[in-house]
């Protein structure tokens, strides 16, 4: 496997990657980017921890530190954008794989296009690259890693970037192989801050970014990695899933480069917190409508029940006293019970949700502490992420069915929609610009400097339009 990725990342030309693709990998970038200010926001927890760490890790050139004003070395910029981009669990992910290349692949490509001076097109073959081969060793395990307590952001991101790294720097095949071997070495994540509140998960998309560079580094250095990497008895498969249920597939996801393509089934995701409660924020909406309807008040809500597939269901309920009352913003964005309670008392769920100050507000606590979730059967998780609500409310019962998760294929993000997901993440900096600076960052053509797609968001350039 590892052969038959760097093979594609050195020498797939950019020029056949189809138009719709090309324009995918464009509008991630430009929503990564976004999702990587909302970060760096100083009212969150990210920010406020960014902010003590650029005045150590600031160099005079380099990589932006987006958001912050600051440029470091290009290794250090993605270890710092990848983290931002996960602060607020908004960067992308495809489906089955269970992959996130926003928050792992983009980073570095950014990183090292800037500093090496490189246009929009030389970006946006690299973050192909990388989406597709980050994604398709997704498919080798599924949510196995998962089920073991692993993030699949640190687990198989440095390997998707060891590919787009390869192919931006024009390294040769047998280069990439080494990087992806040495990338094997690096793989870690571990889930247990989703069950405690803390904030290392966050790291998990930066360090997949920053391992993948320093391992192409050491590659071109002359350090060679095991071109078995993958397939191997002690490879990264066998030792971080030992013991291993049913057979792992290592023929399937290498097949079909350069004719399947999965970035344009990569979904945006538009709720600050974890995607496998996302379309109960959207039958938690429905249902709202049919309270309307019936003069209902969420004060008249006896029950909440929720129906979600392992082993998701597992990482949103428990432990279930900390996810009934979370202490912190990231324990929130793990809650099942405070997401749907805050839906409903919001009518919806949004950056403002999961700020320290609503974690201990009375009305969500009432609602949490009424909402309980069973295992539902029916799912077809991990390839969606759907919900069954039912809710009791003035002797009725309400349900709503949602079969795919906003921004899934079957339930796309519009244009419209991932603009407007943009101006709320970089309103904070940009402030009435941000939408208008999210559609010339769209619109720039291949041929211009990356680095000229990044001035549209310097705290400089904010401060120029607001002046």
């Amino acid at each position: 496997m590892a052969e038959t990725f760097a093979d594609f990342a050195a020498n797939y030309p950019g020029a056949k990657m189809p138009a719709d693709v090309r324009e995918a990998a464009h509008w991630h970038i430009v929503d990564s980017i976004g999702v990587s200010i909302a970060g760096a926001n100083p009212q969150e927890e990210s920010g406020k921890a960014a902010a003590k760490l650029i005045a150590g890790w600031s160099a005079p050139s380099g990589a932006s530190m987006l958001g912050l004003g600051a440029k470091a070395r290009p290794e250090l910029a993605a270890m710092l954008n990848g983290s931002l981009a996960q602060a607020l669990e908004m960067d992308d992910k495809h489906g089955s794989s269970l992959a996130r290349p926003g928050s792992t692949v983009i980073p570095a490509v950014l990183a090292a296009a800037e500093a090496g001076g490189a246009t929009i097109a030389q970006a946006i073959d690299a973050t192909v690259v990388g989406y597709e081969v980050m994604i398709r060793l997704g498919f080798v395990a599924g949510p196995r890693f998962l089920e073991r307590g692993y993030h699949t952001s640190s687990l198989i991101g440095s390997f998707g970037v060891a590919a787009a790294i390869g192919r931006f720097r024009g390294v040769a095949p047998s280069t990439i192989v080494d990087a992806m071997g040495i990338s094997g070495t690096f793989a870690s994540g571990i889930q247990e801050s989703t069950r405690t509140g803390s904030t290392s998960k966050i790291l998990h998309g930066g360090w997949g970014a920053h391992a993948g560079m320093l391992a192409t580094d050491l590659a071109q250095a002359g350090i060679s990695g095991p071109s078995s990497v993958f397939e191997g008895k002690f490879g990264f498969f066998e030792t971080h899933l030992t013991p291993i249920t049913g057979a792992l597939d290592f023929d399937g996801p290498a097949t079909g480069l350069g004719e399947r393509w999965y970035i344009p089934d990569t979904a945006y995701k538009p709720y600050p917190c974890c995607q496998l409660l996302h379309a109960f924020v959207v039958a938690a909406r429905e249902i709202l409508a049919e309270f309307a309807k019936d003069g209902t008040s969420i004060d008249d809500i006896s029950s909440i029940h929720c129906e979600l597939a392992e082993p998701g269901l597992t990482l949103v309920t428990e432990p279930r006293e900390r996810k009934k009352t979370p202490q912190t913003p990231h324990e929130a964005r793990f809650s099942l019970f405070f997401g749907v309670a805050a839906a409903f008392v919001d009518g919806d769920v949004g950056l403002e949700t999961f700020l320290p100050a609503r974690l201990s507000d009375p009305a969500i606590l009432k609602l949490a502490a009424v909402t309980e979730a069973a295992e539902d059967p029916l799912s077809d998780y991990p390839a969606h992420c759907p919900a069954r609500l039912t809710v009791k409310a003035r002797g009725k019962t309400y349900f709503s069915h949602v079969p795919y998760h906003p921004g899934s294929p079957e339930a796309a993000l519009t244009r419209d929609d991932v603009l407007d997901k943009f101006e709320r993440n970089t309103r904070w900096l940009l402030g009435a610009d941000a939408r208008a600076t999210g559609e010339r960052m769209g619109a720039m053509p291949e041929t211009a400097k990356l680095a000229d797609l990044l001035a549209c968001v310097s705290p400089d350039a904010a401060l120029r339009k607001a002046s």
